[in-house]
């Protein structure tokens, strides 16, 4: 019993740890900007990505909301099967 309580605790505490920053300016305006860069088309040719370098490398809110944005949109952002090769079969 006193684990589950330690166990509990421990991870409540992580809470206020991991998501302290994201209500911060810096972190919003990060997160748009990864969220626009995994939003992009794949184009080899175009490696330009929506980000504030000079942010993403000194402000570790901004840097930490690009990585979550960029992650999340990239995951959601995924194209549909072509025809005939989804789960279910084409009846045409």
């Amino acid at each position: 019993m006193r684990l589950w309580i330690w166990m509990t605790l421990f991870g409540l505490s992580g809470c206020g740890l991991i998501g302290g920053d994201a209500n911060s300016p810096d972190y919003k305006a990060g997160y748009r900007d990864g969220c626009a860069s995994a939003a992009r088309p794949a184009n080899p040719r175009d490696d330009h990505l929506a980000r504030d370098d000079e942010a993403y490398g000194a402000v570790p809110a901004y840097r930490s909301g690009w990585n979550a944005g960029f992650n999340v949109c990239r995951g959601s952002a995924r194209p549909a099967p072509a025809s005939g090769r989804g789960p279910i079969a084409d009846p045409f």
